[in-house]
């Protein structure tokens, strides 16, 4: 008879301990390349998602600014003054602002683009009159807002809004009508046709004298606060499109399609969490034309910013 013999082996206790321990550690050290893969992706998922609305932020002022017939802010740096028109710069914290201004503040406005027609209805959105062209009779208030330059708007960056009672003083330096529409800066604020009168080219005459301009045969027909002789006066203001912070946002004025008045707009945030906005207007030597460099930093969550700067004409001309 033969006997089989089963011999049986195992694990002694110490060495289940250190097997144990071992795994632990090795646990230990999967658990915190874990953690850092999320942090990694985290992290980059927050500057994706930050750097893509800085990204629509700016496109939105690009669009508008190159699509624009004329930049209305910021004005030309005024020699008078002891701070910086031409230069809006605004940061989160709050910087200190120039000379005798109060409050650093950044806007960036532009009129509205005069080829956009947003219900396809024929007539060109910023076509108050519907007679086919675009700004050609202002009020003395350009913007038709019954506000001293832009509605809600420091202007001139004085640190003040909407100061005085002279709603038609277009550009905010407490006096109106000081600037005809002429090519000149009449002036010398360094600005030019920034605050005309009822009667766009102070000439008393209606549309442009000497001229027939509505082409009904006849010459300087109208009232003389009737720019372009069509019989009705002051019926098309500046469309103003305006990007401007509240608190951390950037927030996009427009106007509403087919308009009442210049109060007759809307306003939406197109980035939050802005850290810094500033826009320049800078001469362009030998031509009329200016450039605009606009720079837009937003924050995450971690302190650190995404910063985006472009530099343009406006109207995209050359």
């Amino acid at each position: 008879m033969i006997t089989l013999s089963r011999t049986q082996a195992g694990f002694t206790i110490l060495e289940l301990v250190v097997s144990l321990a071992i795994a632990a550690l090795l646990l230990a050290a999967m658990a915190g390349l874990i953690d850092t893969a999320f942090e990694t992706r985290d992290a980059a998922g927050e500057q994706n998602d930050v750097l893509q609305d800085a990204r629509f932020a700016m496109q939105r002022m690009l669009a508008a600014t190159r699509g624009t017939g004329r930049l209305l802010l910021p004005l030309a740096d005024n020699p008078a003054t002891n701070w910086r028109e031409n230069v809006r710069e605004q940061t989160v914290p709050a910087s200190a602002p120039e000379g005798g201004s109060t409050f650093a503040s950044a806007v960036l406005a532009v009129t509205l683009d005069p080829e956009l027609d947003l219900d396809a209805d024929g007539v060109k959105d910023a076509d108050n009159d519907n007679d086919g062209r675009i700004d050609e009779d202002q009020s003395d208030d350009a913007s038709n807002d019954a506000a001293p330059g832009i509605i809600g708007i420091d202007d001139d960056g004085d640190g003040s809004v909407d100061e005085g009672t002279i709603i038609s003083d277009d550009d905010e330096d407490s006096g109106d009508d000081d600037d005809p529409v002429n090519g000149q800066d009449d002036d010398g604020d360094g600005s030019v046709d920034e605050d005309p009168a009822h009667d766009m080219g102070s000439d008393g005459e209606s549309g442009i004298p000497g001229f027939d301009d509505d082409g009904d045969g006849l010459i300087d027909e109208e009232h003389q606060f009737d720019d372009d002789e069509d019989g009705t006066r002051d019926e098309d203001w500046l469309d103003v499109v305006a990007f401007y912070l509240s608190g951390t946002d950037l927030v996009e004025r427009r106007p509403n399609l087919n308009p009442v008045d210049g109060n007759d707009f809307t306003e939406h945030i197109i980035a939050e969490g802005v850290t810094r906005f500033r826009v320049e207007r800078i001469p362009d030597t030998g031509k009329r034309a200016v450039l605009v460099d606009i720079t837009l930093e937003l924050a995450k969550a971690d302190g650190e910013t995404v910063s985006l700067n472009a530099r343009l004409r406006p109207g995209g001309g050359q």
